[in-house]
């Protein structure tokens, strides 16, 4: 397999045609037993007692304060099992969460275990039909899945997991496709806005904040912890703070630390950087919690450095690099 060591060039390749990164970062689970979909209903933000196999969502579990504790993907198997994806840092403890809550429901939980690619890029469709690889359709929650495999479609490209992803990145590689590093699925993912466990998504968080309502969160359901929580501030209106981009206007100055806090010219609180990265495009650029009274466009401080507030995606920057 070819390596783009260079993010760079490893993103370039990602634009025109297709590349492939091994997502050490992801960890599996699955669930076995007769009442995994209905467990999965009683203690998460989503629906999913209804599901079938083929089926596949977003979910979080949450404090009783509504603030986000875990994120995780879920396929639903033939034969009723539940294949769940969830960041390798929450892997084993979301894995002890759910064993904890079992009680009365026949739920079985595996231990994490590696088994994740991404593939970015508009070339992925056709690379994985080359290797013989079910594609997943572009219905949102509709995966492709095989023995050992699923492949969902994710909003950076597509997603493998499962304990054959590996044995398919050989196959990728062996009809020429280029491996990149995961730095690339990191510039995608802040360039796009899309926020990550123990970064963007941690437990000071709410999920309006982090705008899941719409994919991670069934407003029409309830009794699940913080859910009351949840449906409060829904219908009380909007959070004062929001999930934003930040563009900084000296692109070659490293990128600030996660957490540090940002001000208004004039010295008002305006939010708190998540994810920072230097862009091969766009310079240095961040997602950051942005305070509801700073408008895009705004220019803030993060310590020394001075920054725009862009709305998410990036999209648009892209055609107007700064300076």
């Amino acid at each position: 397999m070819t390596t783009l060591a260079d993010p760079s060039v490893a993103l370039a390749g990602s634009r025109v045609g297709v590349v492939a990164a091994e997502r050490h970062d992801l960890a599996v689970l699955e669930l076995n037993g007769a009442d995994v979909l209905r467990y999965l209903h009683s203690v998460s933000s989503q629906s999913t007692a209804d599901l079938r196999p083929g089926d596949a969502t977003l979910a979080l579990l949450l404090s009783p304060k509504g603030k986000i504790e875990f994120v995780f993907r879920l396929a639903v198997l033939d034969g009723g099992a539940v294949l769940l994806d969830t960041d390798a840092e929450a892997a084993a403890a979301l894995a002890e969460r759910l064993a904890r809550f079992v009680f009365r429901y026949d739920v079985r939980v595996g231990a994490p275990r590696p088994g994740a690619v991404s593939l970015l890029g508009p070339g992925a469709d056709s690379a994985l039909a080359a290797a013989g690889v079910p594609v997943p359709p572009a219905t949102p929650g509709t995966p492709a899945a095989a023995a050992g495999l699923v492949a969902h479609r994710g909003e950076l490209g597509i997603d493998l997991v499962g304990e054959r992803a590996q044995a398919t990145l050989r196959a990728l590689a062996a009809n020429g496709m280029a491996r990149a590093p995961l730095e690339t699925w990191e510039l995608l993912r802040v360039e796009r806005g899309v926020p990550r466990w123990g970064r963007e998504l941690t437990d000071d968080v709410i999920a309006e904040e982090a705008g899941l309502l719409g994919s991670h969160v069934h407003l029409d359901k309830g009794c699940y912890p913080g859910q009351e929580a949840v449906a409060r501030v829904h219908n009380l209106g909007q959070v004062q703070r929001r999930l934003a981009g930040l563009r900084f206007e000296d692109p070659g100055h490293a990128p600030p630390p996660a957490r540090t806090d940002l001000v208004t010219e004039d010295g008002r609180r305006a939010g708190q950087v998540r994810s920072a990265v230097h862009h091969p495009e766009l310079g240095t650029i961040a997602l950051a919690y942005v305070r509801r009274a700073v408008a895009p466009g705004q220019r803030v401080l993060a310590g020394p450095l001075a920054a725009e507030v862009i709305e998410l995606p990036f999209a648009a920057a892209i055609a107007a690099p700064p300076g």
